[in-house]
């Protein structure tokens, strides 16, 4: 992590709390995935996918440091795990699927740009590399998830407002959010 996205997360007992979070989100990516040549891969993604929630939470902002070098480090990582078990195909998965889902959010931003960032893009992306490699359930599970986590935010948002309809929500985390249900249940 770099020092700017740790500083974003502000005080140190906010960055306690961060550790706190964080050793929940590892916990799950541990369990559910076990000790398995992927597990270096997804523990990254749960620190990364962490990270950045919290600080798109804080500032409304995807850390660009964080999202775009997490692309290399997963797929290096997956490629690792594709070569200690002699199957290629989650890789060639996981690639086409990032493809496909950081585009599809792509055009999204394009025709809603209030609405969708290219962090958020970056971010999607990233989350489809990892959920893909698991299968194709898991990443319609964690987008779908995801998606559905940040409409009842935003309907929940615009129930405490009364009314004020704000449109804006950091979507970051519920993306991270769906990712992490998606690898939980699976």
């Amino acid at each position: 992590m770099t020092p700017n996205a740790w500083a974003e997360l502000g005080t140190r007992r906010q960055r306690a709390e961060v550790g706190v979070i964080l050793a929940a989100v590892e916990a799950v990516v541990a369990w559910r995935t076990g000790a398995t040549p992927a597990l270096a891969a997804f523990a990254y993604l749960g620190a990364a996918g962490t990270v950045v929630s919290l600080v798109d939470l804080r500032t409304r902002r995807l850390p660009n440091r964080v999202v775009l070098s997490s692309y290399p480090i997963t797929l290096a990582l997956l490629v690792v795990a594709s070569g200690a078990q002699g199957r290629w195909w989650p890789l060639g998965r996981a690639l086409i699927a990032m493809a496909l889902v950081a585009g599809f959010y792509l055009g999204l931003a394009l025709a809603f740009p209030h609405g969708l960032g290219l962090g958020d893009v970056k971010l999607g992306g990233l989350l489809a590399l990892g959920l893909a490699w698991l299968g194709w359930s898991e990443l319609t599970t964690g987008v779908l998830a995801g998606w559905c986590l940040a409409a009842l935010a935003l309907f929940a948002r615009y129930a405490i407002r009364r009314g004020g309809w704000d449109r804006t929500i950091a979507l970051g985390p519920w993306l991270c959010l769906g990712a992490l249900i998606a690898v939980a249940v699976r």
